[in-house]
């Protein structure tokens, strides 16, 4: 049975927003009570929230000691377990590695990771690999159909190409900044670069 469909206004979307008891992830239960304020199921707030940009809470600054931790055990650790030493999501240290200019050998982005990094739900990005719009391959994982099945990996590479042909497809203002500019900056370099050779051609 398809979910039933839920409208939102301007005065909805400010409880939302509102500073005091408005949407904020990092606090237990407050999908919930917003829900029941409002009359709708914690999932519309969820993804209403998402659509609002509301859903991916702000990272605290980086500490000199963090990122010295990082770069010493980036390559012999997981994302994981990087993530719960440093008290940071997985997605917040891949990020922060790649600021950092830290890379392993074929290193990409799991459907959620990439959909966190956009600012989308994960069901955003699986939708444009369905479609064959974004570019992606299995890594081969052992997980099982009951655990979610193999998980995708999405490169540099095929996320720009998904960007270049489908520039209006993405909302920029939930994008991590910082992350997007890393991304598109080798892209560019290569584009300026072949331009000036073209000229002196």
């Amino acid at each position: 049975m398809p979910k039933k469909k839920w409208f939102w206004n301007d005065i909805t979307d400010a409880t939302l927003r509102s500073a005091s008891g408005g949407y904020d992830p990092t606090v237990r239960g407050r999908s919930q009570e917003i829900a029941d304020r409002i009359g709708v199921p914690r999932w519309a707030v969820n993804r209403r929230a998402a659509a609002l940009g509301l859903s991916r809470p702000k990272d605290r600054p980086w500490s000199a000691q963090e990122e010295a931790y990082l770069e010493a055990n980036f390559h012999h650790s997981s994302a994981k377990t990087l993530a719960r030493k440093l008290g940071r999501s997985p997605t917040a240290v891949k990020l922060k590695a790649k600021r950092l200019g830290l890379r392993k050998y074929d290193e990409g982005y799991t459907a959620s990771s990439l959909a966190e990094a956009l600012g989308v739900d994960p069901h955003w990005v699986l939708a444009r690999i369905r479609s064959g719009k974004l570019r992606a391959s299995h890594r081969h994982t052992e997980r099982t159909p009951g655990q979610g099945g193999d998980s995708w990996l999405i490169t540099d590479e095929a996320l720009v190409d998904y960007l270049a042909a489908h520039p209006y497809d993405l909302d920029l203002r939930k994008v991590d900044s910082l992350w997007f500019m890393d991304l598109i900056a080798p892209y560019l370099q290569r584009s300026a670069t072949g331009g000036r050779r073209a000229q002196a051609a």
